[in-house]
């Protein structure tokens, strides 16, 4: 039997423009946007994906794809003309002030959007692809609304695991996570000096692996510190987000060794080295 959505799904696209830049630590940037349709904008959960567009490659004017099939305009554009796309998370949304803040990692001028952060100002211009109408009915309405992070309600103790293209993500899901239920986290962040408060109304163990900065002989890659890490044995959802390769060897470990259903596990892949992702 094959199940319906109860709500639309809607996404488009709209100018926003730079209104704040708030440096969070060496290689982490949060840019507030503003824009009279992000008071409309809505999300389903708190690893809610959205698009950034850039201009295109050319230097030619930025053209925003529009309406429902917004995909399909956006891959019918010239090559030359099309704009850039990246996908990022909803650090948050304050639709009373039109706001939606994003957090980038900065690392040099290795991609496009990392290059246009490192160099943002505010009063620049880009455009977002964002939901307007979103499905919270269901497990499927909420995956198809842009949404990964969907534990049971009776979870009770969760492992999260993300590299720092999904620390905004964690940090959105660590602030939502109800009091009472526990989450075993494992955090890598490229520095020592990137490592941050991550508040939470539940109960919180955090692993930081800084890939720079971290004592001799201590894991620096999640695979490893998950090798090395004695989980709780009432673990009963895993959320895994990151970098593709690395998904695959965490979603393994914990199918394999820590004993957790595939069902059980929610994986993401961010990004992939060596390759772009839209």
């Amino acid at each position: 039997m094959t199940s319906t959505l109860e709500r639309p799904i809607a996404f488009d696209s709209v100018f926003a423009t730079v209104s704040a830049i708030d440096d969070l630590s060496p290689h982490l940037r949060r840019v507030t946007f503003t824009g009279e349709r992000i008071g409309a904008a809505v999300t389903a959960g708190p690893d809610q994906r959205i698009k950034i567009l850039l201009p295109p490659p050319n230097g030619s004017e930025l053209k925003l794809p529009e309406g429902e099939e917004w995909y399909a305009a956006w891959c019918a554009q010239p090559a030359e003309e099309r704009s850039i796309m990246r996908t990022y998370t909803v650090r948050a949304l304050r639709p009373e002030l039109a706001e939606l803040d994003i957090e980038f990692v900065l690392h040099g001028v290795n991609g496009p959007a990392s290059a246009w952060a490192g160099e943002v100002t505010v009063g620049q211009t880009i455009g977002l692809i964002l939901p307007f109408s979103v499905d919270t009915t269901s497990v499927k309405g909420l995956l198809m609304s842009g949404v990964d992070y969907v534990p049971p309600a009776t979870s009770l103790s969760r492992v999260l695991v993300a590299d720092e293209t999904a620390l905004p993500a964690l940090a959105g899901i660590l602030e939502q996570l109800p009091a009472g239920v526990r989450a075993t986290v494992f955090a890598e962040v490229p520095d020592i000096r990137d490592i941050r408060p991550l508040p939470s109304p539940g109960e919180v163990d955090i692993t930081w692996l800084p890939h720079a900065g971290a004592p001799e002989g201590t894991p620096t890659s999640l695979p490893e510190a998950l090798d090395a890490a004695k989980l709780p044995t009432d673990v009963d959802f895993a959320w895994v987000a990151g970098e593709s390769t690395m998904i695959k060897q965490i979603r393994r470990h914990l199918v394999n060794v820590a004993g957790l259903p595939k069902s059980a596990i929610s994986f993401q892949g961010y990004w992939k080295r060596g390759e772009a992702m839209e």
